[in-house]
């Protein structure tokens, strides 16, 4: 019973630490985007395919065409 008396305070301020650091955590930003840092390397900017398909349209219907 006494070593119940003295581990139950020490396992509350532990988990308080605990609690404490997560919300500092949150608080700071730390998991407003888990899953983006994952997926970044895969993502382009700009993404040539779209544009040279955009591009071939364009001087197909800027060509003149025979009669």
């Amino acid at each position: 019973m006494s070593g119940l008396m003295i581990m139950l305070p020490i396992a509350l301020i532990i988990a308080a630490g605990f609690l404490v650091f997560f919300l500092w955590s949150v608080k700071n930003g730390d998991f407003e985007d888990p899953e983006m840092p994952a997926h970044r390397m895969i993502l382009d900017d700009n993404d040539d395919a779209d544009t040279s398909i955009v591009q071939k349209t364009e001087q197909k219907s800027a060509k003149p065409e025979k009669p």
